[in-house]
């Protein structure tokens, strides 16, 4: 029973934290330079490092930048317990990325067909490392771009991935994790943002 103690209480926050989430960075679950555990500091919930997989090739893991529309896109977690004792933590998103183009059609395929490693950075500049052990994967969503009436319709995609944990996805803290975690991390320059016209 030593796990399940607590050493303290919680006081009462003053208020100051937005909802919502504004960016997510994708990497390939199958990568060979994948994320396979995190260090916690002594401070408790703080990480102090990330581990990849190193190949002879490299040894971190590339992600990549999306974008998400302004307050419109969410990220929760689901605690999952079972009478046999069992726990887990079910992450849940909706992303809305405006907008349609060429290359999005291939490229949002590819997101709907994958798995992912992910990290989120919300609205209070917090990030957040999620499908560590079991990955990310879409669950679910909308190409909203056929059923347009007015001008003023929404044009691009709707996505809902869900990814599932033995512990919440992992709070890495303000600071961005490519600094931060630099020898395991890599971020992709490489973003599109041109619309189909």
């Amino acid at each position: 029973m030593a796990g399940c103690t607590i050493t303290s209480g919680r006081g009462y926050f003053c208020g100051g934290q937005v909802g919502g989430i504004k960016k997510i960075y994708l990497a390939n679950y199958y990568d060979a330079a994948r994320l396979t555990g995190v260090t916690t500091s002594t401070t408790a919930g703080s990480i102090g490092a990330v581990t990849a997989l190193t190949t002879a090739d490299t040894n971190a893991l590339t992600m990549f930048e999306f974008d998400l529309d302004r307050q419109s896109s969410s990220f929760n977690q689901t605690i999952l317990t079972g009478k046999g004792g069992a726990v887990a933590y079910q992450s849940e998103f909706e992303f809305q990325l405006s907008h349609e183009s060429e290359e999005s059609w291939s490229r949002m395929q590819n997101i709907v067909e994958g798995l992912w490693q992910m990290i989120v950075l919300d609205n209070n500049g917090v990030y957040y490392l999620v499908g560590l052990e079991n990955g990310v994967e879409v669950t679910g969503g909308t190409y909203a771009h056929g059923g347009d009436v007015a001008f003023g319709d929404y044009v691009g995609y709707v996505v809902n991935m869900t990814g599932a944990e033995p512990v919440p996805a992992f709070n890495l803290s303000t600071a961005s994790p490519f600094t931060s975690f630099s020898s395991q991390l890599t971020l992709s320059a490489v973003q599109y943002d041109t619309a189909q016209v």
